[in-house]
């Protein structure tokens, strides 16, 4: 679907020039995809400029299931962490600032295991009344 007048959310040419290789190539086998990346990708952005719901996506963007669809894909794919890191180290390079450094193994490990749906878990089971002593023990007036 071609858009009649750009929304103030659309990617620029000089924005899609610096993005585009951060979003995962179409796969050899099955259809080609029926809208383009960028449209998709505005799509998004016209979401999170306006905060209107999924539904309420204008008529000139692709049906609001697809777009969601490529949303959750990209998420689950780490593209938006990359995308928010491409453009912070741009940001931070072109005002004089150090990139910063990276962290050590151990602690992307443990900032791993902490965001796992098992380290969720274990903490949701340690947390009882029965085991809160602080609860207990704060004075009431």
């Amino acid at each position: 679907m071609k858009q009649n007048q750009p929304y103030q959310s659309d990617v620029n040419d000089h924005e899609w020039n610096l993005i585009r290789r951060l979003f995962p190539e179409r796969g050899k086998l099955g259809r080609p995809p029926r809208y383009p990346v960028r449209l998709v990708l505005n799509a998004i952005f016209y979401i999170a400029r306006t905060g209107c719901t999924w539904r309420d996506l204008p008529h000139d963007f692709p049906h609001w299931r697809l777009v969601y669809y490529y949303f959750a894909k990209w998420q689950a794919l780490g593209v938006w962490e990359r995308l928010n890191t491409r453009l912070r180290d741009k940001v931070r390079l072109a005002s004089a600032k150090k990139k910063p450094l990276r962290p050590r193994a151990s602690t992307l490990k443990v900032s791993k295991f902490l965001a796992s749906a098992a380290s969720a878990a274990t903490m949701q089971a340690r947390r009882s009344w029965a085991e809160s002593g602080t609860f207990w023990s704060t004075l009431w007036d």
